[in-house]
């Protein structure tokens, strides 16, 4: 998902569809699934630490895993916990079943097509290592056992592949001495 994607997607998400937001910024952000999304508990957030605690049984793994909150997941988590009941045991979403009628109806909306609500994790993958996380921590943090399961959920794009070719011009000069223009001015006599 892009970020004018992400942007036209939030934006229709109002009035009954209003329930996505907040689920769709903390996938985005997360990395979580559907179904650790669903099972999320008000215990599992600590609004103290900026975590969110999955206990073993509700990841896929069976592995307990920590994240941190992103200013917006906290600003949305704290927002739902306002309206909540406010119960340990109550789930943050408020959602037991699936959300699988609203999702399309939100993409349609948005004009996004063939958009999965598990593509966010490869949303949330792709922009930690676009951000300069590490693979091996974009593994941890996304929950995968191994770098081949997560290599599944990287995708690069023309904007990776032209921070690339920056960050190898940078390197090159920076290990060189040499500017630029005074490597293409060599290059070409």
């Amino acid at each position: 998902m892009s970020f004018d994607e992400e942007e036209r997607l939030l934006a229709v998400c109002v009035e009954r569809l209003a329930h996505l937001r907040p689920i769709i910024i903390v996938a985005a952000d997360s990395g979580l699934g559907r179904g650790e999304l669903l099972k999320l508990e008000w215990r599992d957030v600590d609004f103290v630490t900026r975590s969110v605690n999955l206990r073993a049984f509700i990841t896929k793994t069976n592995k307990a895993r920590s994240m941190m909150m992103t200013d917006r997941v906290h600003e949305e988590l704290k927002r739902l916990w306002e309206v909540s009941t406010r119960a340990e045991s109550a789930l943050v979403f408020g959602i037991k079943d699936n959300f699988s009628s609203a999702w399309p109806s939100a993409c349609k909306a948005a004009g996004i097509a063939d958009l999965r609500f598990h593509d966010l994790r490869h949303t949330f993958v792709s922009r930690l290592i676009a951000a300069g996380v590490q693979h091996t921590e974009a593994m941890k943090l996304s929950g995968h056992q191994t770098l081949e399961m997560l290599n599944r959920y990287l995708n690069v794009n023309a904007e990776a592949s032209r921070r690339a070719a920056d960050v190898l011009d940078r390197y090159r000069r920076d290990a060189t001495g040499e500017g630029f223009g005074e490597t293409a001015t060599k290059a070409i006599n």
